[in-house]
């Protein structure tokens, strides 16, 4: 299981580490959380952000849409990243005329394509 970043301070604290991967469209910033200060806290699976600025993603369904992948996903994920901390950035937008809607299935699979170069992983 994956929990959500919320606050601000550690979105900005991850973003200042250099990208760990990036894809044409996304960029990983990683934390890896080290064992002491993972005892004092409850949280020891994966910990994702995503920021999907407004530049890159006009409509807040598109927005929406992106996000809701990247933790359907990471949740997937969440076994094999233990005690560390993921900030997912959306840094080029996608082609809207390729795409009918931000909710069409080839969108989404697209997304979970990116997504998956990302951590490294074979794309069907």
């Amino acid at each position: 299981m994956t929990h959500h970043i919320a606050e601000k301070e550690v979105f900005q604290e991850i973003l200042k580490i250099r990208a760990f991967a990036k894809t044409e469209y996304f960029a990983l910033h990683r934390k890896i959380v080290s064992n002491e200060l993972t005892k004092m806290s409850e949280f020891t699976s994966l910990c994702v952000g995503v920021i999907v600025p407004k530049r890159w993603a006009k409509k807040a369904v598109t927005r929406n849409a992106i996000k809701r992948q990247i933790y359907i996903l990471t949740s997937d994920l969440a076994g094999h990243f233990k005690n560390e901390q993921h900030v997912i950035k959306l840094i080029k937008s996608f082609d809207k005329n390729q795409y009918m809607s931000a909710t069409s299935k080839a969108f989404k699979a697209n997304v979970r394509v990116e997504i998956q170069k990302l951590y490294g992983l074979r794309t069907q």
